[in-house]
């Protein structure tokens, strides 16, 4: 028996899609069966670029397929639905952005460099500003090192919705990472094409619904990554994270220059590991184990607003850890930190 499109064909009319409960010939799904041989290549588009039931589907079609008699071989191909396309399959007129349409201020939180604590700033102001009654979301844009899901102690996996993501939820916030989807510890091999598309899709794909703030924690550095998020995303202004030594301010430097070039506001910088309060010792006494001063200097130098300086305490990374963000306790010197920096950003979007 001669391998051919209509056999393979007739074999997927028996995958269907698991959230649309229909076949995945009938949904406009299968885009190309390639056969050479025995083998045989099929490219499926998905609904959307993080679709949380991508593995379960390439495994019913790598099966269906091999099924078929003849083949030995079979190979899933991942893509994705134009917005055109999509539009056609729920009925609806494709917009980009629809998910955050009820979002009143898209805000980064970004870094010049990795090792800043830049998630744990960006996880704990958002905690600050749901405490202070603002509804709250947070987008884990960091791809390559999503590390949100562990820092909020989250194991569930998103679920779709007629072509929308329900965000996870927890301690009040609506969360979104590439690091949920893909499970722990599971590489995400992605270039810079497939991460714009993969960040405009956690915006417009993403059921946020009505928030006050989301906070979106960039991927580090002044590359191609962080730039790729950046002109993806409708901010309203950024807030630069940084250490006191000297290597991480040029770094803020970069980063500063980066974001005026595209004509994003800058909201203010946050210096993390400011100061060590010394166990025991009489007088609050501190330890500058990095330096001080810098966060001000640079601040001035641009005359952007220093909006906190947290500092380096081990409670903040124990809670980190667990899963547990220290703002969640009110008593603790770094959460009266992340608060007051919360109230500071308030104020600062208010006058921008």
């Amino acid at each position: 028996m001669s391998l051919s499109k209509e056999n393979i064909l007739d074999a997927l009319q028996e995958v269907k899609d698991p959230e649309l409960g229909k076949n995945l010939v009938d949904l406009g799904m299968i885009k190309d069966i390639e056969i050479s041989g025995t083998a045989v290549r099929v490219t499926v588009a998905l609904t959307m670029a993080g679709c949380p039931l991508k593995n379960q589907i390439k495994t019913d079609v790598e099966s269906a397929v091999r099924n078929v008699e003849g083949v030995t071989h079979a190979e899933v191909i991942l893509g994705t639905m134009t917005s055109e396309e999509r539009a056609r399959l729920f009925g609806r007129e494709p917009d980009e952005m629809e998910g955050v349409k009820d979002v009143r201020h898209i805000i980064a939180v970004a870094s010049g460099k990795g090792g800043v604590g830049k998630t744990t700033v960006a996880v704990n102001l958002a905690v600050a500003l749901q405490k202070k009654g603002f509804r709250t979301g947070i987008l884990d844009a960091d791809m390559h090192g999503p590390d949100i899901p562990v820092m909020l102690g989250l194991t569930d996996r998103p679920v779709g919705n007629r072509g929308m993501l329900l965000p996870l939820e927890k301690y009040g916030l609506k969360i979104m990472s590439a690091g949920s989807l893909a499970g722990e510890g599971v590489p995400i091999v992605w270039r810079g094409p497939l991460v714009h598309k993969a960040i405009k899709e956690f915006l417009g794909r993403v059921a946020w619904g009505n928030l006050d703030y989301l906070i979106v924690d960039l991927p580090p550095g002044t590359g191609d990554a962080p730039l790729t998020v950046a002109n993806a995303i409708p901010l309203d202004g950024v807030v630069i994270v940084t250490t006191p030594q000297k290597v991480a301010l040029s770094d803020v430097r970069r980063n500063v220059g980066l974001f005026k070039s595209k004509r994003i506001t800058v909201l203010g910088i946050v210096e993390n590991m400011s100061f060590l309060r010394i166990p025991g010792a009489e007088d609050h006494q501190i330890m500058n184990i990095f330096g001080s001063g810098g966060g001000e200097k640079i601040a001035k130098a641009f005359k952007i607003p220093l909006l906190g300086k947290i500092p380096l305490d081990p409670a903040i990374r124990e809670g980190g850890d667990c899963g547990t963000p220290i703002t969640l306790k009110e008593d603790s010197e770094p959460g009266r930190v992340f608060a007051e920096i919360a109230e500071n950003l308030v104020d600062q979007i208010s006058r921008s």
